[in-house]
């Protein structure tokens, strides 16, 4: 069995449909194209953008609107619980050059002292980073910002 897209793929999806709701490309209300337009458009299987969207979700950027489709957050810039509060200053730390690419970030325990957290509550934060695809996790090390990270 051959595989019909890179590994990955999704987060590259995830990434551009982020960057279309953080420029304005799709409005907040507003609903996204279709899984089959998705589809045609990056070349990919319906799985693939199912993953993506479901991410985008899992951010709290769009929500699924039973007979209308995904639609951007109307609240999307607003964090709604502790770890999207962390995850979202944490964000903000690195797009702003706080956290360099390669920059290692503050550990789950420190994080979660920082903000009178759990840890599991300082660990979601930090996945969902790295499900943005700003921060790689090296295990055993700790989490770093990617080299990759648009500026």
């Amino acid at each position: 069995m051959t595989r019909r897209t890179a590994w990955g793929t999704y987060t590259r999806i995830t990434a551009a449909l982020r960057q279309r709701i953080t420029d304005g490309t799709y409005a907040t209300g507003s609903c996204l194209p279709s899984e089959a337009a998705l589809c045609a458009e990056f070349g990919v299987a319906r799985t693939t953008v199912r993953r993506a969207l479901s991410t985008l979700q899992d951010e709290a950027l769009i929500t699924v609107r039973p007979g209308v489709g995904r639609c951007v957050q109307d609240d999307a810039a607003q964090p709604r619980t502790r770890s999207e509060h962390i995850a979202a200053n944490l964000r903000h730390q690195i797009e702003t050059g706080r956290f360099q690419p390669g920059d290692p970030l503050p550990s789950e325990a420190q994080l979660s002292r920082r903000y009178g957290v759990s840890r599991s509550t300082a660990r979601t934060a930090l996945k969902a980073l790295e499900a943005a695809g700003l921060v790689t996790c090296v295990h055993g090390k700790g989490r770093y910002v990617r080299q990759d990270v648009p500026r």
